[in-house]
């Protein structure tokens, strides 16, 4: 089972020199070991982790032993966050709340790690034009931290700090966990199912809980107004605005 984890952090330099050097000094099995700027290369290794460190410019590809980190860095976009996207090919649950707990400790601002259905079932918006007659439009919707918390998922890193930007109660986020773990620094780390797999049994009751509380992105707000039919691609990016 594949394990898909996204990471938001501040831009600039020195915040995507602290994410790539913690990458760099995980445990082996997720410790990041070779360096990249294409999907397709092996890679060089990390020999020198202060070197190589120097050497950043940009957000680059990292892979280790089953893991596969890529990180968007936009250095002359101060209001963007350095994201860091993390595929874990077959790594137990256990390991990969290890690295949400280990990341957390270096200031991300949010975090989440859970399955690629998962994923879509929160985020993914899926378009006709015109009854299809136009064609279609498909992609990840609400991710912006800056508007609202994407969604609530297996693994939520939730900091209080973003919390109380969007308005969102904790207590009430606490009382739909199974777990809330005060990880220290404002940092908190949720879990809303017992395996990363079970998210589909609770699949309405994580639904009504994104719906019902404020400063959370609710997938099925925006799936409703899609719903209702768009003649033209214009009038679809003019409903998707206000969640990009």
């Amino acid at each position: 089972m594949e394990i898909h984890a996204r990471l938001n952090l501040e831009s600039g330099l020195s915040s995507l020199r602290t994410l790539v050097r913690g990458l760099c000094e995980l445990p082996d099995n997720l410790r990041a070991t070779r360096h990249s700027q294409g999907e397709d290369e092996v890679g060089l290794a990390i020999d020198d982790i202060e070197q190589y460190l120097a050497s950043l410019k940009g957000g680059p590809l990292l892979r280790g032993s089953g893991v596969f980190y890529s990180i968007s860095a936009p250095m002359r976009r101060s209001d963007l966050p350095i994201i860091c996207s993390c595929h874990f090919k077959e790594a137990p649950p256990n390991l990969v709340r290890m690295f949400m707990e280990r990341m957390a400790a270096i200031g991300i601002l949010f975090g989440y790690a859970c399955t690629w259905e998962e994923l879509q079932h929160r985020n993914w918006i899926f378009a006709e034009v015109d009854g299809g007659k136009e064609g279609t439009s498909e992609g990840f919707e609400g991710r912006d931290i800056s508007k609202y918390v994407p969604g609530l998922y297996w693994l939520t890193l939730l900091p209080e700090a973003l919390a109380e930007r969007h308005g969102v109660p904790l207590a009430e986020v606490s009382q739909a966990a199974l777990e809330r773990v005060d990880l220290g620094g404002g940092q908190h780390l949720f879990r809303f199912h017992d395996h990363p797999e079970d998210w589909r049994k609770r699949t309405d009751a994580m639904d009504d809980l994104c719906a019902r509380l404020p400063g959370v992105f609710d997938v099925h707000e925006v799936r409703r107004l899609v719903a209702k039919g768009v003649k033209t691609f214009a009038e679809l990016h003019d409903i998707l605005r206000p969640w990009r």
